[in-house]
């Protein structure tokens, strides 16, 4: 993970003040979410998800073997906050 990818997608991300633009920047963006290999961050998101959206494991399984444009947009809005708004990766 290089400061300049961090940089890059945390200043795209400034630019995402709107739902759309928040769910465009997942759409568009996957490495973003995955800068820092070491990171258990979405994993951690997806267990957050699932407790807030009341979901059973199978349910879980089900959206993690979606194409990534696929996902719900509640939950790009969720990762969105969870791993670029608030994430490790992305904090000073």
């Amino acid at each position: 993970m290089s400061k300049g990818e961090v940089s890059y997608y945390k200043n795209l991300a400034g630019l995402a003040n709107t739902k759309r633009g928040k769910i465009n920047f997942f759409d568009q963006n996957q490495k973003a979410f995955f800068l820092d290999a070491e990171s258990d961050e979405w994993f951690n998101m997806m267990i957050e998800y699932a407790k807030k959206e009341n979901l059973e494991e199978e349910k879980v399984n089900q959206l993690e073997d979606l194409k990534w444009i696929e996902m719900p947009d509640s939950l790009k809005l969720f990762a969105f906050e969870y791993c670029i708004a608030n994430g490790d990766s992305y904090q000073e």
